[in-house]
């Protein structure tokens, strides 16, 4: 019985992973859970991709799926790129929260999508990574379910 049971659950774990972490028609998208639905100061999200084409024009965009009831306006975001060759860019992009007044439709979670960079290139072949965290002065900031990133082909 207790063999059954770990079976399923590394069944479901496999299957959670495929799914958290995958390409749609060239588009890498993943997400990170944020435990007990509270993103605190000290956790820090990576995200990572080697299947980028060089010189291929891309949107990077960052997606927060949170609460309805967040009561947060904005929320500030410190974020560390990092190249193949080890190059870092860190910058600091406030994100605003919009939620739709009146919206009714019974869904607990929404997502709000913040465009980072259109028609960037990725030009050396190799790892690309980002590291999110927030700053707010919040040490955690309740309603964060899960914070993902995008990474689409530009359209030309």
């Amino acid at each position: 019985m207790e063999g059954r049971r770990t079976l399923l659950l590394t069944v479901l774990l496999l299957l959670f992973g495929c799914i958290g972490c995958k390409r749609v028609g060239g588009t890498y998208q993943y997400f990170e859970m944020i435990e007990d639905r509270g993103w605190s100061s000290d956790k820090e999200v990576f995200f990572s991709s080697a299947e980028l084409k060089p010189n291929a024009l891309y949107n990077v965009s960052l997606v927060l799926r949170l609460d309805r009831d967040i009561t947060y306006r904005t929320i500030p975001i410190g974020i560390t790129f990092e190249t193949p060759n080890r190059e870092l860019k860190t910058r600091v992009v406030q994100v605003p929260i919009n939620r739709v007044k009146g919206d009714k439709s019974g869904y607990n979670i929404f997502e709000q999508k913040t465009v980072l960079e259109q028609g960037v290139q990725f030009p050396s072949q190799g790892v690309y990574s980002y590291s999110l965290r927030h700053l707010s002065t919040d040490s955690i900031i309740p309603g964060v379910v899960e914070v993902g990133l995008l990474i689409e082909p530009a359209s030309r």
